[in-house]
């Protein structure tokens, strides 16, 4: 059986998928870095910053993967199952943290 190749076919099932779960992935990923490095939430605290200008680039290479996925359905189901994985970690280190 032979896979299929890369297409631009199904351009907005990943594009949609990159940005709402890229969005979510990235969030959750600052999310466990920052309980990770006990930041407090102060905007004007370095920590804080580097968090919060870590969202864009991480979402962007989300988004810019996203076209690697042979489908929509693909991309919206790994995106989806990583999102419950790393949501579930975060709420797994926050209570372990508190």
């Amino acid at each position: 059986m032979r896979s299929a190749p890369l297409s631009s076919r199904n351009w907005f099932p990943k594009a949609s998928a990159g940005l709402v779960l890229g969005l979510t992935l990235a969030l959750s990923c600052v999310g466990i870095l920052g309980l990770l490095c006990h930041t407090n939430g102060d905007p004007r605290s370095p920590a804080s910053q580097y968090l919060m200008w870590l969202v864009a680039p991480m979402w962007t290479a989300v988004l810019g993967s996203c076209f690697m996925f042979r489908t929509g359905w693909r991309a919206w189901g790994i995106l989806g199952g990583i999102n419950v994985l790393l949501w579930a970690l975060y709420i797994g280190v926050r209570s372990i943290m508190s």
